[in-house]
């Protein structure tokens, strides 16, 4: 009966594991206007800073300068980490506590996208100075990576997993809105959002279905045989 239930459990878990896919959403990070931009009522101003936390918790600067977001397993063959949320500092001079911000949209460049997927952003509550760091892997890495890739929804774009070289413009929600006018209340220069990469799940190919099935067969031959 043991052996019965160790191959029932092994044909589900081929079944749910036959096609985990990776998922990577890659942009460059040339600090102007032309690649990223946030656009705040009406005005551009640049991503100053841009890159990538491992669920490691490394962060390479000399690696990472360029954002990069989402599932890379075979990336750890290059000792960089098999998931990766992103950032995003923006420059906030020239607004005073007089300015409210009423629109908000992030523009990216998008370098590729290998498969389809949801990017999501999200606010930042750590110390911004904080993420431009040589992180090695551990705690405090762990936390912003963390950090990158929850807490306020800001804002979201769906991906069809063609797009190269291309620019999307994402609007941000009420809640960045409101986040970056406390922002320039306070002061700030800066600004701060984080982001994630979750891929598509795939449609279960035949072979998936007949893992699955195979497994639920077992289970009811399992059940007349106990009852027999």
């Amino acid at each position: 009966m043991k052996r019965s239930f160790a191959l029932i459990t092994a044909c589900l878990a081929l079944a749910g594991n036959a096609h985990a896919v990776d998922g990577l959403l890659f942009g460059d990070s040339d600090n102007s206007t032309v690649s990223n931009k946030l656009i705040i009522n009406g005005i551009e101003k640049s991503v100053v800073n841009a890159g990538w936390y491992g669920d490691t918790g490394l962060h390479d600067p000399v690696n990472g300068e360029n954002y990069l977001v989402g599932l890379c397993s075979s990336c750890v063959l290059e000792d960089l980490p098999g998931a990766y949320n992103d950032w995003f500092i923006v420059d906030i001079t020239g607004f005073t506590p007089d300015t409210t911000v009423t629109s908000l949209t992030l523009t990216l460049n998008t370098f590729y996208a290998d498969t389809a997927g949801t990017f999501k952003l999200w606010d930042y509550l750590g110390d911004i100075a904080d993420l431009p760091k040589d992180t090695e892997p551990g705690a405090p890495g762990i936390a912003i990576y963390d950090d990158l890739g929850s807490g306020k929804l800001y804002g979201s774009f769906a991906y069809l997993g063609d797009e190269d070289y291309s620019y999307q413009t994402i609007t941000l929600s009420s809640d960045a809105i409101f986040d970056l006018n406390a922002a320039i209340d306070a002061g700030h220069t800066q600004w701060a959002i984080g982001g994630s990469f979750a891929p598509t799940a795939p449609i279960p190919e035949p072979e998936t279905y007949a893992l699955m099935l195979a497994g639920l067969g077992l289970v009811g031959w399992m059940a007349k045989r106990r009852k027999a």
